[in-house]
C-alpha cells in the first residue's frame, strides 16, 4: 500500500517513466517525465553503484551535489561510501534526501547485457519502511527489480542476486 516508481537513466538524471500511486495515503506528486539529480535519490543511487567510477564521477562533475534538504549527500567520499554498501546489497535508500518527510528504498535493474539502464522504488512518508518495515520492505523492492531484470534477459549472479537469501539487509537510523 505504498507508492512505486520505475525510472531509467537519462543522460545525467533519473527519469521517471512509470509510477502507481498507493491509494492509502497522500500521494508523492512525482509526475512521470520528471527528473531528479541521481546522488540525492533512491533510484538514482541504485544506479550509480553499478555504473563504472567514470561514468559517475562525470554525472557528479555535470551535475554538481548540492543540499537539497539539510539530509542531503553532498560529499563525493560519502556517497562512494554509500555506492559500496548498495553495491553490496542491491538496496539504495533515500532518507530525506532529496525531499523532506520522504523515506524510499530502491534497487537497480539490469538488461541482457548485465549493465544497469533503470531502477525501481518504493516511497512512503513514514519512516517505518527505513526500521521496523526495512525487512519486509527491500525484500519486495529486491525481488521486483532482480524480476524485472530477468524478464529483460538479465541472468543473475551470485554477486547481484541480491534479495535471495537476506535475512538483515539493513537497519537505517532516521535523520530527524
Amino acid at each position: 500500500n505504498e507508492t512505486v516508481y520505475l525510472t531509467v537513466l537519462d543522460g545525467y538524471h533519473c527519469l521517471y517513466i512509470y509510477a502507481i500511486e498507493s491509494s492509502s495515503r497522500l500521494m508523492a506528486r512525482t509526475t512521470v517525465g520528471m527528473k531528479l539529480p541521481m546522488y540525492c535519490s533512491a533510484v538514482g543511487k541504485a544506479i550509480l553503484a553499478f555504473l563504472p567510477h567514470s561514468k559517475v564521477h562525470e554525472i557528479l562533475e555535470h551535475a554538481g551535489m548540492k543540499a537539497i534538504t539539510p539530509h542531503t549527500i553532498v560529499s563525493e567520499e560519502e556517497l562512494f561510501k554509500e555506492l559500496d554498501k548498495i553495491k553490496k546489497t542491491g538496496l539504495a535508500v533515500d532518507n530525506q534526501e532529496a525531499k523532506m518527510h520522504m523515506f524510499c528504498l530502491g534497487s537497480p535493474i539490469f538488461d541482457a547485457k548485465g549493465t544497469v539502464f533503470a531502477a525501481c522504488r518504493i516511497s512512503t512518508r513514514d519512516p517505518y519502511i527505513l526500521n521496523e518495515k526495512v525487512q519486509e520492505y527491500s525484500s519486495g523492492i529486491l525481488y521486483t527489480a532482480q524480476e524485472i531484470s530477468r524478464r529483460m534477459g538479465f541472468i543473475p549472479t551470485a554477486e547481484t542476486l541480491f534479495w535471495h537469501g537476506m535475512e538483515n539487509p539493513l537497519r537505517i537510523k532516521t535523520a530527524n
